[in-house]
């Protein structure tokens, strides 16, 4: 008896010390420390870690900054672990004493480790432009794509909260903008006045920054449409002995919508076809007829499909 109970608690201990270990993993897994406890010497990898840049924003712009690194930690292992968790130090680059040019090379220094740590940056030398800052102000030129309008609707006015915005980069870059629009990523089909964030893209340049980034698109359309008459076109011959009397459509005028104005004028009625040929009662009703066009145009409407009344006689 009492052999078992030591062996439950010989199980008990060994699924306490598995959790301990996952626990202490949790704790390490945004770092990962190279060494063993028998040596005095341990190397971690700290990723993500910001660059701090100083230099004069208001007068210098500045390409080719990442915005982290990696670090790589050096030294004892006690100390590198702290390090790793604490995060007390900053990767740094100091670009007060840099001169205005191209393709130069500087050094990502670590600052704030406790004595007995080195850190190394990753990477340790980054290449970067250094430009005389300048600022320009552009009219923002609202755009929308044609492929979003539905049937039937065109861009009556295009609006954007900010009218103009200041660009700052390099004046050589400045000078070679073109044009600035406001400009959606939605692809929802537009069949109505709508606001919506649009991105602020400079077109022809480099080395730009624009503020702010977005802005907030007004879209007011105008519907291409206007009601026409609809009107039985009657194919085929009744049986032998019949007369017509009518045949009569749910709807006598339809809207209908085009792609534009042009296209909207060559449409003056709506036409809807019955065969006689068959007609077998003296009231009959045809549902689900479809309406359309004589001329070969891209139209929409509402009413897509009618209700047609055929009434007959004996002669």
């Amino acid at each position: 008896m009492q052999l078992k109970e030591n062996n439950k608690l010989k199980l008990i201990s060994f699924l306490i010390a598995i959790l301990l270990f996952l626990s202490v993993n949790e704790n390490f897994k945004n770092f990962s420390v190279l060494g063993d406890s028998t040596s005095d010497n341990a190397t971690a990898w700290v990723s993500d870690v910001p660059l701090d840049v100083d230099y004069d924003r208001d007068k210098l712009y500045v390409v080719g900054i990442p915005n982290t690194v990696s670090v790589k930690l050096s030294g004892t292992q006690t100390k590198v672990q702290k390090e790793s968790v604490a995060k007390n130090f900053k990767a740094k680059l100091n670009l007060r004493n840099a001169q205005i040019g191209d393709d130069q090379k500087v050094k990502i220094e670590i600052d704030g480790l406790e004595k007995g740590v080195d850190g190394t940056a990753e990477p340790s030398v980054i290449t970067i432009s250094i430009r005389e800052k300048a600022t320009k102000e552009f009219r923002v030129t609202p755009v929308v794509k044609k492929e979003r309008l539905l049937i039937g609707y065109e861009v009556d006015n295009l609006s954007v909260s900010n009218e103009t915005v200041k660009i700052s980069g390099a004046i050589e870059s400045l000078n070679r903008i073109n044009e600035v629009r406001a400009e959606s990523d939605t692809r929802t089909k537009l069949n109505r006045n709508t606001r919506e964030e649009a991105k602020l893209v400079a077109y022809d340049s480099d080395y730009i920054q624009i503020e702010p980034s977005s802005t907030v698109m007004n879209i007011e359309l105008k519907n291409i449409e206007k009601e026409v008459p609809l009107e039985v076109n009657t194919i085929g011959s009744l049986p032998s002995g019949f007369e017509l009397i009518s045949a009569t459509a749910d709807v006598s005028k339809v809207a209908v919508r085009a792609e534009d104005e042009a296209t909207l004028a060559k449409v003056s009625e709506m036409y809807v076809d019955v065969d006689l040929s068959d007609v077998k009662e003296e009231t009959e009703e045809r549902s689900n007829l479809k309406i359309y066009p004589k001329e070969n145009v891209r139209i929409a409407t509402d009413t897509p499909i009618v209700k047609v009344t055929i009434k007959i006689r004996k002669k």
